[in-house]
């Protein structure tokens, strides 16, 4: 269920299970996982999206009602957030290319993402307590984006909202008709790629601390230090001085 291709310098994931609404179970949350791991190490970015006009329903609620004891619920919701969690943690940016659909589990992969393009038409909900569950990855995180009462109207309400609501609230960065999205997609990919990518690592990694206390202040200052003085950013140096302000074309 899980296809993998590659353009340029970006791995596309595409959730491919059209007949489920694109709804994960175990095994796809383990896949999804292990394509990440695999794009972080062969790509500067991943893009995940869906199938049609679906990108994510989530988890799959006739695989969550056939389970038969705590175990089993525990062993998905632990792959759900290593997969979300794991989305901060990936060295590469992630972006979430929304061509439709995207709820409870799915949700929460746009949030995880760095980056958020979706369709005009997308939807996005968290309706996980409606079945007496609740979305552990939005409670956790969501807030921070788009500001807790609105976190917890889409969490307790479980009604969804429209992408140009999600973009007014940030939990995205663009709305783009249908067949604009790889186009828009692709734009960032570009940006991203004309930056060192020791730079773009750092710049990921470090946006996930907030405000910094005096060790981090440190911390950062070295890390700034370093890659300052790294070849990859004397490269590009130059090539923003002796091109047209652009910076580096490679990237490296």
């Amino acid at each position: 269920m899980i296809e993998r291709s590659t353009r340029e310098d970006a791995v596309w994931i595409r959730l491919d299970r059209a007949e489920k609404m694109n709804a994960l179970h175990l095994e796809g949350w383990r896949d999804l996982h292990d394509a990440l791991e695999r794009a972080s190490e062969d790509a500067r970015v991943a893009v995940i999206t869906g199938t049609d006009d679906v990108f994510c329903a989530g988890d799959d609620i006739e695989v969550l009602d056939a389970m038969e004891g705590a175990d089993d619920v525990d062993a998905l919701a632990t792959e759900l957030r290593r997969v979300l969690f794991g989305i901060e943690e990936l060295p590469i940016p992630v972006i979430a290319a929304v061509n439709g659909l995207a709820y409870g589990g799915g949700c929460e992969i746009v949030a995880a993402s760095d980056l958020a393009v979706a369709v005009e038409d997308a939807t996005f909900a968290l309706p996980e307590t409606r079945i007496g569950a609740y979305p552990p990855y939005a409670v956790e995180r969501m807030a921070e984006m788009v500001g807790k009462k609105r976190s917890m109207e889409l969490a307790l309400t479980g009604e969804p909202i429209d992408a140009a609501t999600a973009l007014e609230w940030g939990l995205i960065n663009r709305v783009t008709p249908h067949g604009g999205l790889a186009d828009a997609v692709s734009g960032f990919v570009d940006g991203i790629v004309r930056s060192p990518k020791d730079s773009i690592r750092l710049a990921k990694r470090h946006a996930l601390h907030g405000k910094p206390d005096r060790g981090d202040e440190d911390r950062i200052a070295g890390a700034l230090a370093r890659a300052t003085a790294s070849e990859g950013c004397r490269s590009a140096t130059r090539a923003f001085i002796e091109g047209d302000g652009t910076g580096s074309e490679s990237g490296e």
